[in-house]
């Protein structure tokens, strides 16, 4: 059986696509993944500027992100810090297409070309591209 007869087959029945998708399904991943790779820490600096995003959803999404290994909590001296792992680190080329989509497909004059310019060539030093 060729490769391709297997792909589209009963063999590889697992959606190794859809697995992936499900770990970082949670509304808040996303936004807290960005301030990670950002260099935020903190329980208090993930909610910044997100007047939706409360303790309960928050505490769900970071033990959501903890159980599926994208995060690890540390606790030293009182204080708690969330790191990403190295499985969560390999999201930045995923997370830098999904910014390169949204600016090259985005609606309307909300940037302007220089600023795509810039957030792009930002976001390849934030992500370590």
């Amino acid at each position: 059986m060729v490769l391709k007869d297997k792909l589209y087959g009963n063999q590889f029945e697992r959606n190794v696509v859809g697995k992936a998708i499900k770990s970082i399904s949670n509304k808040w991943t996303f936004y807290i993944l960005k301030d990670l790779f950002l260099g935020k820490k903190h329980f208090t600096q993930f909610q910044e500027n997100r007047p939706n995003l409360d303790n309960k959803s928050l505490t769900r999404c970071l033990k959501s992100m903890e159980k599926n290994d994208l995060i690890e909590k540390n606790v030293k001296n009182h204080e708690t810090e969330y790191v990403l792992t190295s499985k969560g680190r390999k999201l930045n080329k995923v997370f830098y297409e999904l910014i390169i989509f949204s600016l090259d497909t985005h609606e309307g004059d909300f940037y302007t070309d220089e600023e795509i310019d810039f957030i792009k060539k930002s976001y390849v030093n934030i992500l370590e591209l």
